[in-house]
């Protein structure tokens, strides 16, 4: 019996409750890259204000004259901190490629959960998913190149036109494409990873196909899945941003409520993604299976 919608959101919802120990490590991860970002602003405001009275008078409103004085005394440090950020990132995919790994083969085998088995998961199957992130992002890459050109030519049709409207509504179509792009992107990659893992496989451009063939046989299920998912982590986001909106900047210790939301907002998305490959998981292990007809 197949899984029905239902019960694919159900049994991916304990996968994931079953596993929440690892959304530990992936927040450690992400607080320790969050760090080490901002270590560099934070160090060079630190020597800016430990010593001024203009610290003060920040905390009640933003004064952009002391802003435009910051830049130009920290103009060589603020602009190496670009560099910094893309070398974070590119780790940090990195690292969320291993740890993918990790969680693909947990979720398959539910019995092997330890973080023994996670990290040997990450090792097995880091280079495969690695050459499977160079093909998507190289995807991502050519479809904001789509996306560019169609812009450019939208304008070149309509630069002489007044119909503002039909302008707007082409526009509109042209970037809910490139959202719709992005999404077929983001799930073939993801079936992709999900499919070399459970079959073990290493031929990622023959299973890359394999995969979008699987997804377009599936495709109402797995949109549904993926897009219900996709509207809950939306739907804690704007609860968050509703909540921050409405909370007073002052005194100090609303900041300190403030910083604990956002860290309950990133463990929230942490939980978010893995909810999405519980979810893969289950729904390649069971719509992939063989079906054995009783004589």
């Amino acid at each position: 019996m197949k899984l029905t919608i239902k019960d694919a959101l159900i049994q991916a919802f304990r996968l994931v409750f079953y596993n929440i120990k690892f959304v530990i490590l992936l927040w450690i991860t992400n607080s320790a890259f969050a760090l080490l970002t901002s270590v560099v602003i934070f160090t060079l405001l630190e020597n800016s204000l430990s010593h001024s009275i203009i610290s003060d008078q920040l905390n009640q409103q933003f004064d952009y004259f002391w802003f435009v004085q910051f830049q130009s005394l920290y103009k060589t440090q603020l602009g190496q901190i670009p560099l910094l950020i893309y070398i974070v990132v590119v780790i940090y995919t990195l690292i969320q490629t291993f740890y993918l790994g990790g969680l693909i083969s947990v979720f398959n085998n539910n019995g092997k959960n330890h973080m023994v088995d996670f990290f040997y998961g990450g090792v097995k199957y880091f280079f495969r998913f690695f050459k499977v992130l160079l093909v998507s992002t190289l995807l991502y890459a050519l479809t904001f190149i789509l996306n560019d050109y169609l812009g450019k030519l939208i304008s070149f049709f309509f630069r002489n036109s007044e119909n503002v409207m039909a302008e707007f509504l082409i526009r509109s179509l042209r970037y809910s494409f490139l959202i719709f792009l992005i999404g077929i992107n983001s799930i073939v990659s993801d079936y992709t990873k999900v499919s070399l893992a459970l079959n073990d496989k290493y031929e990622i451009f023959k299973y890359i196909f394999r995969a979008a063939h699987f997804i377009y046989k599936n495709f109402r299920i797995i949109f549904i899945v993926f897009f219900i998912i996709a509207l809950i982590g939306a739907g804690g986001a704007l609860l968050y941003n509703a909540i921050v909106y409405f909370l007073p900047r002052t005194p100090y210790y609303f900041l300190a409520i403030a910083f604990l939301l956002q860290q309950i907002l990133i463990i929230f998305r942490l939980l978010i993604r893995m909810y999405f490959y519980a979810s893969e998981v289950l729904l390649y292990k069971d719509l992939s299976a063989e079906v054995i007809n009783k004589l």
